[in-house]
């Protein structure tokens, strides 16, 4: 990601992660969303207003930290009653597929989640139908988890049953050598590594 900070300026990243305690509706998209919004409260208040999808406030009771933008805040009441969960559900997810595809049209556009295996099935089916043809945001999703919780999460194997094809991809993280290790060890530590040197098996 940094790296890619560095070769397109107007690149826009939104990153999330799971936390294995928490216990939030939609844990996986909750920081995304979170992110989201920082993006959205950085921009003009026309150039977000000009973003803004159809059902936003349906996607804001969701996820009511995006009423912290004016745009989603004063957005237009298109129904005075509630919806039913269903089709507010419905609303919501067709909301921010419709915000993440305007972004698309104007910049590039990444999203990352890490620690997907705490994440949770509601999660799932909504970063499933953010994703499915037709007409699905030309963004990048990259998903991150540990691969010896994969038997024990439902979820994660239906998304890994999609990988593969031609706009999926699974790539695995293999353990670092020990000279990468040491590497890995010099970096973080700076100038210190070497007082640490003779600790350094301990420490890895």
């Amino acid at each position: 990601l940094d790296q890619l900070r560095e070769r397109q300026p107007d690149l826009v990243i939104l990153e999330g992660r799971c936390y294995e305690r928490e216990s939030v509706p939609y844990k996986a998209l909750d920081g995304v969303i979170d992110s989201l919004t920082k993006y959205l409260l950085s921009l003009p208040d026309a150039k977000a207003e000009a973003l803004m999808p159809r059902e936003v406030l349906a996607l804001a009771r969701l996820f009511p930290v995006m009423l912290q933008v004016d745009a989603v805040f004063h957005a237009p009441q298109r129904e005075h009653e509630t919806p039913d969960p269903f089709t507010l559900r419905r609303k919501a997810f067709a909301a921010l597929r419709e915000l993440l595809g305007r972004i698309c049209d104007r910049q590039p556009l990444v999203v990352w989640i890490d620690d997907l295996q705490w994440s949770d099935a509601d999660s799932t089916t909504l970063l499933e139908d953010l994703l499915r043809p037709p007409d699905e945001p030309p963004l990048l999703l990259i998903s991150s988890f540990r691969s010896e919780d994969l038997k024990t999460k439902p979820f994660l194997q239906a998304m890994l049953q999609k990988t593969g094809g031609e706009t999926y991809r699974e790539v695995e993280v293999l353990p670092l050598s020990r000279s990468e290790s040491y590497t890995l060890l010099h970096d973080l530590l700076g100038p210190s590594a070497l007082v640490l040197e003779p600790f350094a098996d301990a420490i890895l």
